[in-house]
């Protein structure tokens, strides 16, 4: 019996949850809104659908899950990309709009090895 599925079938170590709530692309200076699709541990996917797509790695702020990803883009597909997490850390409520998600994001990154995003 073949352990891989033609059909395209899961193969992460970590279920994919739905998650469809607004999150933010962190670019710096730029920050803005984003959809998120589903979230797993290491990784999510997003709907790029009408906005400026990410770059190949930026900050992700998901105040809806309290956390703050350094994120690595893996694959692109029309309207949508995946992202795989690079580092994680909690944060509190609210980000507080595009504004907030900026400076979650450069106290995040303020506090990686090397002090930046590569």
């Amino acid at each position: 019996m073949s352990m891989s599925e033609p059909s395209g079938a899961e193969r992460r170590a970590h279920p994919r949850m739905p998650a469809a709530r607004k999150i933010y692309i962190v670019d710096d200076p730029r920050s803005w809104k984003c959809s998120l699709l589903d979230v797993a541990e290491k990784g999510a996917r997003l709907s790029t659908a009408g906005i400026k797509p990410p770059p190949d790695k930026f900050v992700f702020v998901d105040a809806g899950g309290r956390r703050v990803h350094l994120a690595q883009v893996v694959w692109r597909s029309g309207a949508e990309a995946g992202v795989q997490f690079l580092e994680t850390q909690r944060i509190g409520p609210r980000a507080g709009g595009a504004a907030g998600a900026l400076e979650i994001a450069r106290k995040f990154t303020g506090t990686l090895a090397g002090g930046g995003q590569g």
